[in-house]
């Protein structure tokens, strides 16, 4: 799920291929059909994938704190969080990462993701990092929903107040906890529409000629499609333009199937696979959405009666 990068444990035939790979593997196909190619250059910038990282002891961000979290899941598989918090705090992140996020190379998340007023909870996937266990597909759906747990009941998030943010892979976390626990909002971060359709993307027919892709059945449950249309909750879809990884075409799709209300899509022109949850236009939406939420539910004093309510959500 990651970060951006398709080098996943949880998807093989998507996951043995890298954001980079996949025009080096268009290249290489087409120079199987058209037999006048005679190299293929590999950049420096194809080699090289720097990440800046961050540890509890070298986060630096002010005004937010952070405490290292250990998280039992599915199976007593114990998680390693990171849980960020700041005193005027109106709402909660959580964020699933993509099939290549790790925390210690999660610095530009951190910041972004606490920009608005808001607290957040990022978590290394099981056998990732320093959590335990080894990955997997449904392991990983059941984490999500125990990592969501954590927060209502450890730490006492009211449910209305938790965004579920996913990158890539990690949509497919994010709609799944979001249909199945109540949340207050959903942000897809280049999202997939559904697997079948993200494998047609990354191996296009032509490729598929000379080779066999089988996807796992139970990879066939991730379906954003059809979860997007059950959440009336207020949703966030971001793509990329020039992402080759997940296309934006299925952002769009997601956005005009979604059965919110209150939705919103981000097309970042020249936007890639990465980097989306940093730009001006992405944060501007975000922080409506945040907005939006902490406005539903944030209390209201009744001058004339001299006490608290609360207002209709509905």
């Amino acid at each position: 799920m990651q970060g951006g990068r398709p080098s996943d444990r949880m998807i093989s035939p998507i996951g043995s291929f890298s954001a980079t790979m996949r025009p080096i593997l268009l290249l290489f196909a087409v120079s199987i059909v058209l037999t006048g190619c005679s190299a293929l250059m590999i950049n420096e910038q194809d080699v090289f994938y720097p990440k800046p990282s961050v540890t509890p002891q070298s986060f630096d961000l002010e005004g937010v704190t952070l405490s290292d979290r250990s998280i039992t899941v599915a199976d007593s598989v114990d998680v390693n969080a990171w849980h960020l918090t700041q005193d005027d705090a109106r709402a909660t992140v959580l964020f699933f990462g993509g099939n290549g996020f790790y925390l210690v190379q999660s610095r530009s998340y951190l910041r972004a993701l606490t920009r608005p007023p808001v607290d957040a909870l990022l978590w290394d996937y099981r056998g990732y990092g320093r959590s335990d266990g080894d990955p997997g597909v449904e392991t990983f759906r059941r984490d999500a929903l125990a990592v969501y747990d954590y927060l209502v009941e450890d730490g006492g998030v009211p449910p209305e107040q938790i965004v579920v943010w996913g990158h890539s892979l990690g949509s497919f976390l994010a709609t799944h906890v979001a249909t199945q626990r109540s949340v207050g909002g959903v942000v897809l971060e280049n999202p997939a529409t559904n697997v079948d359709d993200w494998v047609d993307h990354l191996f296009p027919w032509y490729v598929r000629l000379f080779l066999g892709v089988d996807v796992d059945p139970s990879l066939r449950q991730d379906n954003n499609l059809e979860r997007v249309r059950d959440l009336s909750v207020p949703m966030l879809i971001v793509g990329g333009a020039a992402d080759n990884v997940t296309d934006a075409a299925m952002a769009r799709r997601l956005h005009e199937a979604a059965g919110s209300p209150h939705k919103q899509l981000v097309v970042v022109e020249e936007g890639e696979h990465n980097g989306l949850h940093d730009h001006p236009e992405v944060q501007s939406a975000y922080r409506t959405l945040v907005q939006r939420i902490t406005d539903v539910y944030a209390p209201v004093t009744d001058t004339t009666a001299g006490a608290a309510v609360q207002d209709d959500p509905s």
